[in-house]
């Protein structure tokens, strides 16, 4: 009986190794590819870049286009902005876990500062030929971030986010807001960590068609004498008629303790960063870095119509939008309408294949005419 028993094992054991060759076997193989590209840069010119991208593919039915992938990008501008990157994801790689880590430097030029609080102006009579930077200022930060996602059941997730980032302000030529209110130069270091609920039922991801993506949690950083901050994210999809979306979302931060600066600037979404308040991935009728407090509140209403459908191959999208939001300095968080900062546009996006995608945003709001170039959908 014992050697029955030992037999049977071993043909089981065989058999689910034979089974896991089989779907390694299965699986494409992991590819190369490297392009250059032209993308907008935050309050900048055209940016120059370069990226290559060693990845495995996923199978046509999965909801992402790799199982695993390296990407290692890098960026200039006529203005001065650079930046080099380093990010792995592994979405499919271990039954119910993802993982993701990146690391990075960059440098914005030409970073919006218009003060802190919802009442600041823009006043573009002040800017000229000698005085241009009164509403800049240089950014430079190095950034490393690593997030391990688990499925609990179902679309519900868990994800624990770990951060380290160095940012440095500094003044350019003439007279600024920012060096009336922070001098020539401001450094700034924090280390956080980032726990958060999400809830998933997208389609697909590279470009949702239906579905939510629901997310809520709590981050707790170093920087200045210590901050907590609460935040949640909502979004939805709705296909209407065949290559037509309807997509929404609804985004709130606040922050107690001492949050930095650039923390005033970010909310670290799930596998991604939001750029708050203004730009092409918070509101793009306003200037990147126009309006910054320790809590902000926004939503965004677009349409995406497939003008030129072409499959797999890619799409020309015509896009109509609306961007609302605000935030809040010396008050307390709170769901309002009060306040807020409203603008709308159009734009066209260019989908290559199934996992490249360019926005051109034409927008108008409280400060006039505002264009911007986004690299994927706004969210």
């Amino acid at each position: 009986m014992r050697a029955i028993r030992l037999l049977v094992l071993l043909l089981l054991g065989a058999s689910a190794l034979a089974a896991q060759e089989s779907d390694a076997q299965s699986r494409s193989p992991w590819r190369l590819s490297y392009f250059p590209f032209i993308s907008g840069g935050a309050n900048d010119g055209p940016i120059l870049s370069a990226r290559l991208r060693y990845w495995q593919p996923a199978e046509y039915e999965d909801r992402v286009t790799a199982r695993a992938a390296l990407d290692v990008g890098a960026g200039i501008s006529p203005q001065g902005s650079r930046y080099v990157a380093v990010k792995f994801s592994a979405p499919l790689v271990w039954e119910g876990w993802r993982f993701q880590a990146g690391t990075g430097a960059e440098r914005l030029a030409r970073f919006g500062y218009f003060g802190l609080g919802n009442d600041t102006q823009k006043n573009d009579d002040l800017v000229d030929e000698s005085n241009p930077f009164l509403y800049r200022v240089r950014r430079t930060r190095y950034k490393a971030v690593a997030e391990v996602t688990r499925q609990i059941k179902g679309p519900l997730a868990v994800a624990f986010q770990a951060d380290l980032e160095s940012a440095k302000f500094t003044t350019l030529p003439g007279p600024s807001l920012f060096d009336d209110d922070f001098g020539e130069e401001l450094k700034q270091d924090d280390v956080a960590g980032r726990l958060a609920l999400v809830y998933d039922t997208r389609d697909i991801e590279y470009n949702t068609h239906q579905g939510v993506l629901l997310e809520a949690g709590v981050q707790h950083g170093s920087g200045g004498d210590g901050y907590t901050r609460l935040y949640g994210a909502f979004r939805g999809y709705l296909s209407v008629r065949e290559g037509t979306v309807i997509a929404a979302r609804v985004a709130g931060s606040g922050m107690g303790g001492s949050p930095t600066l650039n923390a005033r600037f970010t909310l670290p979404a799930w596998e991604d960063w939001i750029s708050v308040l203004g730009g092409e991935t918070s509101h793009r009728s306003l200037d990147t870095g126009r309006l910054a407090g320790r809590g902000t509140l926004f939503g965004n209403l677009e349409v995406r119509h497939d003008l030129l459908p072409f499959g797999d191959l890619g799409a020309v999208t015509l896009l109509a939008f609306v961007d609302a939001g605000r935030v809040f300095e010396e008050e307390s968080w709170r769901l309002t309408t009060d306040d807020l900062k409203v603008g709308g546009g159009g734009g066209v996006a260019l989908r290559i294949l199934r996992s490249t995608i360019f926005t051109f945003n034409f927008a108008g709001g409280p400060d006039g005419f505002n264009y911007s170039v986004g690299s994927g959908w706004m969210f």
